[in-house]
């Protein structure tokens, strides 16, 4: 087959916070949002997060891995994954 011209990303990113004693991963909507503020050179995003229910809105720091909620910094991390079924489609063929 002749090489396709489409660019492809062959990696995702998970974007998590550390809270209760643990490595949890943002809603999915959120994930878009934070990769966009990171790509843009953005400071911080303001989300909505199922994680963070007592407040409106969370702000996150992706460029410096942390956001504030309720006055507590906590640590984020941006994971790098292969895309998966990119891998898949290239066993099959």
């Amino acid at each position: 087959p002749a090489p396709s011209n489409k660019s492809t990303s062959l990696w995702n990113f998970t974007w998590l916070v550390f809270m209760n004693e643990k490595w949890v991963p943002f809603d999915v909507i959120n994930q878009v949002k934070l990769e966009q503020t990171l790509t843009v050179g953005g400071t911080f995003v303001d989300i909505v997060d199922s994680h963070f229910p007592d407040v409106k809105r969370v702000r996150v720091f992706p460029r410096n891995n942390y956001l504030s909620y309720l006055g507590v910094k906590y640590r984020l991390s941006r994971i790098m994954q292969p895309d998966a079924y990119l891998d898949h489609v290239g066993i099959a063929q």
